[in-house]
């Protein structure tokens, strides 16, 4: 595990919240696009290709991904840059995320790899026995929930949906946010810590934004499909968060969550 010590002033994160979706079955094949509903566990890992400690992470979410439930998302940050090999996924707005999840946590460094499991518990990314046993006492609601995201294309849009929130008076509205991922990577490094390996990425988030702050009255969002998937032949998807908003403004629980995987036509 490599630690870095937290900025003394951590950005207010009212802008950043994460989705949930519940859909009436696991996964759906409309032609060219998956979907993958009814999400019990959203897992994400911050990462760098940077950090030697980090592959047995990469590899152990790999494994995770492919469990029927489970949205799992590569957060590479780019704060290990300056030791000898730059990120190719690596962003500054990861690494913001990791460090309002710093705050949530009361945590007073932010480290590679971490792993957050539902915005609830932060556990080391290897750890895949602790990490099992987190996953039993989080779990999404699988079923019907009056929380719901769902997600799905109609021509050449996006459209996504959040409802069934109850604000409680003097509570924040849980945030919605849209996450965009490119597929499973593999990506040669030739210097740093990992000189000489191969590393695979599942899912390493290309960015993420807020879409609004959901209330009674829920939500509706329409957005092109080509905002989703760039110009190329790989394929690429997106998860939608519902997450709960902190008195502090951190990230708090995830509500609901799905994804969307698009291959190109």
């Amino acid at each position: 595990m490599r630690a870095l010590e937290t900025r003394p002033i951590v950005r207010r994160l009212v802008q950043g919240a994460l989705c949930v979706a519940i859909v009436a079955l696991p996964v759906r094949v409309l032609c060219a696009e998956r979907i993958k509903s009814q999400i019990t566990h959203v897992l994400e890992l911050f990462t760098s290709q940077g950090c030697s400690s980090c592959p047995p992470a990469d590899r152990l979410l790999a494994k995770f991904a492919e469990q029927p439930h489970v949205l799992a998302l590569s957060y590479h940050v780019d704060y290990w840059d300056y030791i000898g090999w730059r990120d190719t996924f690596g962003s500054g707005h990861n690494s913001e995320r990791q460090r309002a999840y710093a705050k949530a946590f009361a945590n007073k460094m932010i480290y590679t790899p971490q792993l957050v499991i539902n915005g609830l518990h932060d556990i080391v990314g290897s750890h895949g026995g602790k990490i099992e046993r987190l996953m039993k006492k989080s779990r999404l609601p699988a079923a019907a929930s009056p929380v719901e995201v769902t997600i799905r294309r109609i021509g050449d849009s996006i459209h996504i949906t959040a409802g069934g929130v109850e604000v409680v008076p003097g509570q924040r509205k849980p945030m919605l946010v849209l996450v965009n991922f490119a597929d499973t990577a593999e990506v040669k490094v030739d210097r740093g810590e990992n000189a000489g390996e191969t590393l695979v990425t599942t899912h390493p988030v290309r960015g993420w934004q807020l879409m609004g702050m959901v209330g009674k009255d829920g939500m509706q969002v329409d957005m092109p499909v080509s905002s989703v998937l760039p110009d190329g032949e790989e394929t690429y998807g997106c998860a939608v968060l519902l997450q709960a908003v902190r008195p502090d403004g951190s990230p708090g629980a995830i509500l609901a969550a799905t994804q969307m995987e698009i291959d190109p036509d």
